[in-house]
């Protein structure tokens, strides 16, 4: 799935409503949803130093600043994703990075096409094993269909003297949809809460 856009994210808020059950300096508890029904809702919960979000989307935790709103405000609706997700509060190392970002089967294969290509340019192979690294490449990797299955057929792969012994160095992960979802849904929900704190 492709991470969503602004106007995207917008086209899904825009019925939504702010509903203010707590605001008390830092201490604040919002839920933006649509009146008519729970799809894409979201509650934004702040305490000093953190700020949690939930609801139809997933949720996360941040923390970063005593006023967390002052570490994600927003008026232009700028997200800021690798530098957020350094702030994200979980369990485990592993667990921070399951929570913003997913293997990209996509670009493995891409990457992989790459290196197959880099290494025909710089090797003179017979035609036939040539055609035979080909299709085993292309029944291997190509024809993967999850993370543990294109891991595993890279890790074994060995034909007519190419394998992949250097791949593993580049970043193959992507953000989550949800998360650039989640972000959107910060940086909107505070100017929301702005517009009305200041009209209030």
């Amino acid at each position: 799935m492709t991470q969503p856009t602004l106007e995207q994210f917008l086209n899904d808020v825009k019925n939504h409503e702010l509903t203010i059950h707590q605001n008390n300096g830092v201490y604040r508890h919002l839920t933006f949803a649509n009146p008519n029904d729970c799809d894409k809702y979201f509650n934004i919960t702040t305490f000093p130093n953190y700020l949690v979000i939930t609801g139809d989307m997933g949720a996360l935790v941040f923390s970063r600043l005593h006023d967390m709103f002052n570490f994600f405000r927003s008026d232009d609706l700028k997200i800021n994703p690798d530098y957020w997700a350094e702030k994200i509060q979980s369990a485990s190392y592993q667990g921070k990075i399951e929570s913003y970002s997913e293997f990209d089967t996509d670009e493995v294969k891409r990457c992989a096409q790459e290196y197959l290509d880099d290494f025909l340019e710089q090797n003179m192979l017979s035609e036939l094993d040539k055609e035979e690294l080909l299709e085993e490449f292309d029944s291997e990797i190509l024809h993967s269909e999850d993370e543990y299955e294109i891991v595993e057929a890279i890790r074994n792969f060995d034909c007519h003297g190419f394998d992949f012994e250097e791949f593993w160095k580049g970043d193959y992960r992507k953000y989550r949809y949800h998360y650039i979802w989640l972000c959107y849904a910060i940086v909107w929900g505070i100017k929301k809460f702005d517009e009305v704190s200041h009209n209030g």
